[in-house]
């Protein structure tokens, strides 16, 4: 399955999950987690972690990964080589199972395809080597872990462009896949020069957003240039996710602390916005309540938000330390989820990059 590229400079997508904040000295109060919360597993991933992602498909809903990043020191290697991994995740009512992995460059983002391809669940990895690759999943018909692992099906480097240096990482990746399902769909990866990078493996618009603050809207039929932009984030944007059952809703996170929904018909104002204990990083929509948003905010924790009327925050998990960078919610329907506990609404997983710290965790009697 070869990449088709297609070039697409446009300003933005900057993000580094490679700076270290400082912690605040001052004497205040330490969060909790939310008593309706319980957590099944914590693992040290022993590498910086940035990234968590659920298999979306049946009947590997209970499949995930996790991805490394990790920057060998200039005693190791003087030209501060950026490495990492994909560690493949199984979880039961019994235990979390590493079943592979997998050595790479340092990965900043991944991504399932939304849709099976030819009867197989794919991911999407971008790395600190301008690389997009994709990965399939084998599994056996005859046992539900037998067999099952990630093989490489493609990649793709990025070069040939005057911005595109070595130095040049790719940071985030999605696919077209959201809203409509294809045999063929397009990836689309932003890199920390400003330029995104479309691929094919066909949506009309692209939500683009970046560390200069703007939120630009583009759409691929009438070029590069983008067909509104926004000035209303204080700083950096960090995440952006798209509604998949809300027709035109749009989330996205800055460094300025607040969670913004937009109305993409008009993105000249945000429909809504709240302020955040810290630094948005990554934004989850639920697959099965399209009202629930998850949040990733670095030193401030991970928290479920309820977006159904005002933006409330229902539940928190503060068991990260040093940068909650990645959260994802498993795709197990509640009664599949009951497995884990009787009251348990979803099942959760999320990173922190300097802890090491992977942890999975049950939100139980949720107020929805």
């Amino acid at each position: 399955m070869p990449f088709y590229p297609r070039k697409v400079n446009m300003t933005g997508a900057h993000l580094h999950p490679t700076h270290k904040i400082s912690t605040n000295d001052n004497m205040e109060p330490t969060p909790t987690t939310s008593k309706t919360i319980q957590t099944l597993h914590r693992f040290n991933t022993e590498y910086c972690s940035d990234s968590v992602e659920w298999c979306p498909h049946k009947p590997h809903q209970h499949i995930f990964v996790c991805a490394n990043y990790h920057l060998l020191s200039s005693n190791e290697n003087k030209d501060q080589e950026r490495i990492g991994r994909i560690l493949l995740f199984s979880i039961d009512p019994d235990a979390l199972q590493l079943l592979q992995t997998i050595n790479t460059p340092g990965i900043l983002d991944q991504k399932w395809c939304h849709n099976k391809i030819n009867g197989y669940s794919i991911l999407g990895v971008v790395n600190a080597k301008n690389t997009i690759e994709v990965y399939k999943l084998l599994f056996s018909n005859k046992n539900k872990l037998c067999g099952v692992k990630l093989e490489l099906l493609s990649q793709f480097k990025i070069t040939g462009n005057d911005t595109v240096t070595s130095e040049t990482l790719i940071l985030a990746l999605d696919w077209s896949s959201g809203k409509y399902d294809s045999e063929t769909p397009e990836i689309i990866c932003s890199d920390s020069s400003g330029d995104v990078h479309r691929l094919k493996l066909q949506n009309d618009k692209i939500e683009l957003c970046g560390d200069d603050s703007l939120f630009l809207q583009f759409d691929s039929r009438t070029g590069e240039l983008p067909v509104a932009t926004n000035k209303s984030h204080q700083a950096g944007v960090t995440s952006i996710h798209s509604n998949a059952k809300i027709e035109y809703l749009l989330a996205t996170g800055s460094y300025d602390s607040n969670l913004r929904l937009w109305d993409i018909r008009n993105i000249k104002r945000p429909k809504n916005e709240f302020k955040m204990a810290e630094t948005l990083w990554r934004l989850k929509w639920n697959p099965r309540n399209e009202h629930l948003l998850l949040a990733a905010c670095m030193l401030g924790g991970v928290h479920i938000i309820n977006t159904r009327e005002d933006i409330q925050v229902v539940e928190s998990y503060y068991e990260h330390k040093n940068l909650s960078y990645g959260a994802d919610w498993c795709f197990l329907d509640q009664n599949e989820s009951k497995q884990f506990g009787d009251n348990t609404k979803y099942l959760v997983a999320s990173c922190s990059f300097y802890d090491h710290l992977l942890c999975v965790w049950l939100s139980k009697n949720l107020s929805e």
